[in-house]
């Protein structure tokens, strides 16, 4: 038998302190003299008294039953097979975690972190070693599980092979979310280790260059294992002098606006900017002072829109890596947009006259405003790209059937109701039947002044932009001329407005793929204020952009962004700046494989012009290359090591792996409740006998 806690077993020593006590002979202490007595001769005092022990039965249980609870505080088990005792140590692991951010391109850092991360392979056993590397996310090279289930196949010369498949990306820094990520993945495996000691024994090796554009925001919403700790490698280039661009705005497609970042332990402070049409041609160059930790704003000189778009590049620094700035115009939609109204070019009676100035051309688009009347010819909708169609007169019945197609292909369309004949021209649309009994109704409400909009629906794209407080006050907007309406529960519709009547005052209609919003009002100075407040151009503008294919897409974007690609088209290839080509599903939309700096070409089978470039741009983070402080990452609860060898001791894996076996099979037996059982059972014994040889002392004391 085996104890868990032996040292309980010192209580036994409690069962005979009262024996030896009770058997103690007392010496008499005060001695008194006489003087009648000094003659005589001294012999010590005989004691006639003898104390013995009356009943044995009943101090032998009282002690038993005080050594099987001390017994039982010390938690007895058998070493029997019921759980095999192992002795194996369990073996502790290096995690190898790699930064190969765009910021590691520079000098020889490269070179460094290599050298670096194979002595540590070479100091670590082959199968006790995980490899993973990160700039803006987590990739396992070698991940943890492989390390631990492919122990035979894991060599010295493998984990070396891949380190030399590693090289540095173009992607920003995120350390908080790659040591996070890490953390997590241990504190999982520790939940089926007995020994509890895993985060113990595993150390983090980063080797990276440590530079303060470093992400580290995961780490304050991370608790950090008190037990993991990181060994920090921290490189260092043998030049510091590093400046980067940032791109800021891009004027009137000619004239950008950009910032140039100055490292604080760079040494240079003048730089040089310039457009480059050609490798090495330098064309309308700009000196700019720039102190070491500070940054500049500066707008460049305008180039000429014929000429091919050129790059800017920065000179003054050794570190070439985030020198260039890749230059694409966002390209100026043409938007066509067709009211079927009257023509009144100068009339304000007209609501032709108030949509037109609704959508004014600006230097991010160009407007083709088409007016169809009842006599103009009829549109051709295979000739030209709509984009938005108003309709705020009755409709002929060729009409009724372009506007129905162009629903059919996805269109956006804005019908105004203002009398009873633009009602059958609704339900002409909405039915297309007219022989149908499910008819949307209108009746002309009995209005006492006039009526505003109440249960506005923020949330839709139509009204997002008046969420906020200054923008979402409709009070000054008033009306006096609009129509009720009664729809059937056949045609589905979800109201974005009603008026303070409970009419529905806006509504929006499915209709295949395409959209159609109806306004229960006119919006000329007749029949409300819409067209003279503040909220109709943008209301106007915002029913545009609903259609998917007028919204401009940008033309810059950054390293690891996503790309939408345009919806207009049906996208084969996209040309990287490698000269590489990436062929894309036929629906895919977003393209996410923005890995190099440069121009992009889109190529496709359906759009004019055929190809469509955007640029893409390293992070301005990355040219913060100044040492980051450790302490930012230890006030977050990161715990670093020194760079040496470890000076701390922990208890031995075996033992504690030991101690765990013999607390399950401890656990597992729990004979010490058989013991309290057995002592609470001799107790009761012990009352009855006692009670029962009193009672027999008392019987013969009287006798």
């Amino acid at each position: 038998m085996s104890f868990l806690t032996p040292l309980y077993l010192f209580g036994i020593i409690a069962v005979g302190l009262p024996i030896l006590l009770h058997l103690v002979r007392h010496q008499p202490k005060n001695v008194f003299y006489f003087s009648s007595l000094r003659f005589l001769e001294h012999k010590p005092p005989q004691t006639n008294r003898k104390n013995k022990i009356e009943h044995w039965l009943l101090l032998s249980l009282r002690a038993l039953a005080v050594i099987l609870l001390v017994a039982a505080f010390a938690r007895p088990f058998f070493k029997n097979q019921d759980l095999k005792l192992s002795s194996t140590q369990p073996q502790s692991q290096t995690i190898l975690l790699i930064d190969t951010s765009a910021s590691m391109q520079r000098d020889s850092l490269w070179e460094k972190a290599l050298t670096q991360a194979n002595e540590i392979i070479k100091e670590t056993p082959p199968n006790q070693i995980a490899v993973y590397t990160f700039d803006t996310q987590l990739t396992a090279v070698k991940p943890l599980r492989q390390s631990q289930e492919t122990r035979s196949a894991s060599s010295l010369e493998r984990n070396q092979n891949l380190l030399g498949e590693l090289t540095p990306g173009w992607k920003a820094t995120d350390l908080g979310t790659a040591l996070t990520e890490l953390a997590a993945l241990l504190q999982e495996q520790a939940v089926s280790d007995p020994t509890g000691s895993i985060l113990r024994h595993t150390k983090i090796e980063l080797i990276t260059d440590f530079q303060a554009g470093s992400r580290t925001e995961a780490l304050s919403e991370f608790s950090w294992p008190e037990e993991l700790s990181v060994r920090l490698h921290q490189l260092e280039a043998d030049n510091l002098d590093n400046a980067g661009l940032q791109l800021l705005t891009l004027d009137d497609e000619s004239q950008p606006t950009i910032r140039i970042v100055n490292a604080a332990d760079s040494q240079q402070e003048k730089f040089t900017i310039a457009y480059e049409l050609q490798p090495g041609k330098l064309e309308k160059s700009q000196q700019v002072y720039v102190p070491r930790g500070q940054s500049r704003v500066v707008r460049m000189a305008s180039w000429q829109q014929p000429a091919p778009v050129p790059r800017i590049v920065l000179s003054g620094d050794l570190q070439n890596f985030d020198n260039h700035i890749y230059l694409q115009p966002a390209a100026r939609p043409n938007l066509t947009i067709v009211h079927y109204g009257t023509p009144a070019e100068n009339s304000i009676e007209s609501a032709n006259y108030f949509a037109r100035r609704a959508f004014p051309s600006t230097s991010q688009r160009d407007i083709d405003f088409q007016t169809i009347g009842p006599d103009t010819p009829p549109l051709l909708l295979t000739a030209t790209e709509i984009h938005l169609m108003l309709i705020s007169r009755q409709l002929a019945p060729d009409e009724t059937e372009q506007v129905q197609r162009y629903l059919e292909q996805g269109g956006v369309v804005l019908l105004t109701l203002h009398d009873d004949q633009s009602t059958d021209s609704l339900n002409q649309l909405v039915t297309q039947n007219t022989d149908t009994t499910a008819l949307i109704e209108t009746v002309s409400p009995e209005i006492n002044g006039y009526a505003l909009l109440t249960d506005i629906n923020f949330e839709h794209p139509l009204f997002q932009i008046f969420q906020a407080p200054e923008f979402s006050d409709f009070t000054r907007l008033k009306f006096w001329n609009y129509r009720g309406l009664k729809l059937p529960e056949q045609i589905p519709h979800r109201v974005l407005a009603r008026f303070d009547h409970h009419a529905p005052a806006i509504l929006e209609i499915l209709r295949n793929k395409g959209k159609l919003l109806v306004m229960s009002f006119g919006w000329t100075p007749q029949e409300s204020q819409f067209a003279l407040s503040t909220k109709f151009v943008p209301m106007l503008n915002a029913i545009l952009t609903l259609n998917d294919r007028a919204q401009n897409t940008p033309a810059q974007f950054t390293i690891g962004q996503k790309v939408k690609l345009p919806v207009d088209q049906q996208t084969r290839l996209i040309s990287t700046p490698d000269r590489s080509q990436i062929k894309l599903a036929s629906d895919q939309q977003d393209f996410t494989e923005t890995i190099l700096p440069g121009l992009y070409q889109i190529e496709s089978d359906t759009q004019l012009p055929p190809t469509r470039q955007f640029a893409v741009n390293l992070e301005i983070s990355e040219s913060q290359t100044e040492p980051l402080a450790r302490e930012k990452l230890e006030a977050l609860g990161v715990h670093f090591m020194d760079s040496g060898p470890e000076s701390q001791e922990h208890t031995s894996p075996a033992e504690l792996q030991r101690q765990a076996q013999l607390r399950e099979l401890e656990q597992k037996q729990q004979i010490w409740r058989w013991l309290i059982i057995v002592a609470l059972a001799l107790l009761g014994l012990e009352t009855v006998l006692a009670r029962w040889l009193t009672g027999k002392s008392s019987a013969t004391g009287k006798a």
